[in-house]
């Protein structure tokens, strides 16, 4: 119990509090650089409508301590629960978007990197299949060359070709294959299950007639085994991934004109809206470290013993 304890703190909270810090101290670090924002005083007279705001590291303690009290400051511009309730509503948008794109692109890398790294074991998948490998060089070349195209240029171009103004499987399709975290995976998988597929246990379970389950690792088949152990590998590079789909969702919703983060952020930039950019930075980095979390669970589950803090 202690040591699930100990897990959860250390994995998760202390981890949040510290990468939370770090990138908006950074981000703060660099805003005080910007000239001062003159902004429309309620009080002042008629002569005297501006007066000049400029952002401080004092600020910024003082927004961290607002938070710490459960009441954070959204924005400098505006006051009220409706923006606080608009800023969740775009934060859920955004972050069911780089859900989605997260869960096809891993799903798109692990799948044929498995199959790939299968096929380069005969004794594993059995006969070789024309067919599977000649489709599964074909995915893999096609997924090189659109991971090296960015992941916005590709939302754009399926802007124009499909004339869609607000499409959300598209900015999904465009992020999963554009961000290059489809292909990284495929990478990592296909390395790391060829590995364990050469692993002396696989080799005297093969010797001991355990039967396999050909392309596909089956549960109950030697080939799951050595999933699964693969998977210890594969899940916690895989959730480290998320920031650059993150960071590339924020530019595809403009080009989609979907409603989340990613106008809001742009929209704070322009006015110079601090808070603002610090609790999307905020929002950002605890959606990463969530995802990651779970990542290290499931890690966890499939071998408690050696990932025990």
């Amino acid at each position: 119990m202690i040591s699930i304890v100990r897990f959860v703190f250390i994995r998760f909270i202390v981890r949040i509090i510290w990468i939370g810090l770090l990138a908006t101290f950074g981000i703060q670090l660099l805003l005080t650089f910007l000239p001062p924002k003159r902004v429309i005083d309620p009080r002042s007279t008629i002569q005297e409508k501006t007066i000049v705001q400029q952002w401080s590291t004092a600020r910024y303690v003082d927004w961290l301590l607002m938070i710490a009290k459960g009441s954070p400051q959204v924005s400098d511009s505006v006051k009220g629960d409706w923006q606080t309730e608009e800023l969740r509503k775009r934060a859920k948008n955004t972050l069911v978007l780089c859900w989605n794109a997260f869960i096809l692109a891993s799903l798109i890398g692990v799948v044929i990197g498995t199959i790939q790294a299968t096929l380069n074991n005969e004794v594993v998948s059995g006969k070789k299949r024309g067919s599977v490998e000649f489709l599964t060089s074909f995915s893999t070349l096609s997924l090189f060359f659109l991971s090296s195209i960015p992941a916005y240029i590709i939302a754009y171009f399926l802007f124009l070709v499909l004339k869609s103004e607000s499409n959300l499987f598209l900015a999904v399709l465009a992020l999963a294959l554009g961000s290059g975290s489809a292909m990284d995976v495929l990478r990592l998988t296909s390395n790391v299950h060829d590995r364990e597929l050469q692993s002396k246990y696989i080799e005297n379970a093969l010797a001991c007639g355990l039967k396999t389950s050909g392309i596909v690792p089956l549960p109950g088949s030697v080939p799951w085994h050595a999933f699964r152990n693969s998977l210890i590998t594969i899940l916690p590079v895989t959730a480290y991934r998320l920031p650059l789909i993150v960071s590339s969702a924020l530019v595809v919703e403009v080009v989609f004109d979907l409603p989340g983060l990613g106008e809001s952020l742009l929209n704070s930039l322009i006015q110079q809206d601090v808070p603002m950019v610090l609790t999307i930075i905020l929002i950002s980095v605890v959606f990463v470290q969530i995802c990651v979390f779970l990542a290290d669970i499931c890690v966890y589950m499939l071998h408690p013993q050696k990932h025990m803090v």
